[in-house]
């Protein structure tokens, strides 16, 4: 065991923005940041240029202000800084060389400076100047956070994939469920299944009989394209619908839904509480087939009964989920699930017990603690 005044940093080069969606990296970063260590969250590298309406995000990335980005409705606790690259996207070999040589060096010298020595580093985002920038860091210990499948990813057909180079280096590969986690099989001496983490004590709420004639339905998190918009609208023409999170896409709802947009995460609980039905119509493609939402765990530490698309990743869980495909086969599910009885939603409170991020993540620190006093 490290003492507390051996605490290694962590630098944590995420895929989302600290103030989007709480998902894995803001609650790996919050963790280890509560038990004592220097933290550095690294905002995603730039997949694509901004377009013009962004300047606002333009000027933040440049100013390393991530207010004027948008992303700051999580408040940081204290020992973690948040950190906005300012670089190109990785869309050809010239850009990422202009990343390594000209834009990164800078980066680096704040990262370290913030982090105030060798540190772990968790990387999200399997391209060539993430990868890139994790080597200048010298990790102590190197963890691939493998999250998304990239590679099946057609709006990122140009970026530099180097996942085969990370899975090589990383020391070890904490992947998004059971599809990711077979696709790392060959790595399987280093692979680690975390599929989605929840602060059960903040979450959970007591179970109590609610007759739901005309259930509210939610969806929660970031809406983005992953989500299939015209099956989400037809829910909404038939249920109340309660939207938390920002909407990414071009999209305007009606009246009749209820947009709440990007909340704290303290605040989630409750407003999840007084809902009935959470759903989740993700689209099936190539890329959302290895998806495992995070929000389940979450959703399932109140009982929460949740409707989503048969993703791949989700058929471990089949027994306390409702699946449907259609608009037609969502409205049933909806309301076969506002009837259900309380013995499947206190088997849900008990799986997601198991998957609280407190015993999870400190698990996972303590490995990485026992790997960083080897490499010292």
């Amino acid at each position: 065991m490290i003492g507390p005044a051996a605490l290694p940093p962590v630098v944590v080069l995420s895929q989302s923005d600290w103030g989007l969606a709480w998902v894995f990296a803001q609650d790996l970063a919050s963790h280890f940041a509560a038990r004592g260590h220097a933290v550095v969250y690294v905002n995603p590298f730039p997949k694509r240029f901004p377009r013009p309406r962004e300047w606002r995000r333009l000027l933040g990335r440049f100013l390393d202000r991530p207010r004027l980005t948008g992303s700051a409705a999580h408040t940081c606790p204290p020992g973690l800084h948040v950190r906005t690259p300012l670089t190109l996207p990785d869309r050809n070999r010239l850009f990422a060389w202009i990343n390594r040589r000209l834009l990164l060096p800078g980066l680096r010298r704040r990262v370290l400076a913030a982090a105030g020595g060798r540190p772990l580093v968790f990387i999200f985002q399997p391209f060539a100047t993430a990868v890139a920038f994790a080597a200048m860091l010298d990790p102590a210990r190197l963890v691939y956070a493998r999250r998304d499948s990239y590679s099946d990813d057609p709006r990122l057909d140009r970026l530099q994939l180097r996942e085969s180079e990370l899975l090589a280096k990383a020391d070890l590969v904490v992947c998004a469920g059971p599809v990711l986690a077979a696709r790392s099989s060959e790595w399987r001496e280093k692979a680690l299944d975390i599929p989605g983490l929840v602060d059960f004590a903040a979450f959970f709420r007591p179970l109590a009989e609610k007759p739901a004639v005309d259930p509210l339905c939610c969806y929660f998190g970031h809406l983005n394209q992953r989500v299939d918009l015209p099956l989400l609208q037809a829910v909404a023409e038939r249920f109340p619908l309660r939207l938390i999170g920002p909407i990414g896409v071009d999209w305007s709802p009606g009246k009749e839904v209820e947009c709440l947009g990007m909340v704290p995460v303290d605040r989630l609980p409750d407003l999840l509480a007084d809902t009935d039905v959470v759903i989740i119509p993700y689209r099936l493609s190539g890329f959302s087939r290895s998806i495992f939402p995070y929000k389940i765990f979450q959703a399932f530490a109140q009982g929460k009964p949740v409707v989503a698309t048969r993703l791949p990743a989700l058929e471990p869980l089949s027994s306390l989920l409702y699946f449907a495909a259609t608009a037609d086969e969502f409205k049933v599910q909806i309301a076969r699930a506002a009837g259900e009885g309380l013995a499947v939603r206190r088997r849900r409170q008990e799986v997601a017990r198991q998957h609280d991020r407190g015993l999870v993540l400190e698990s996972l620190r303590q490995r990485l603690l026992g790997g960083a006093a080897e490499v010292s």
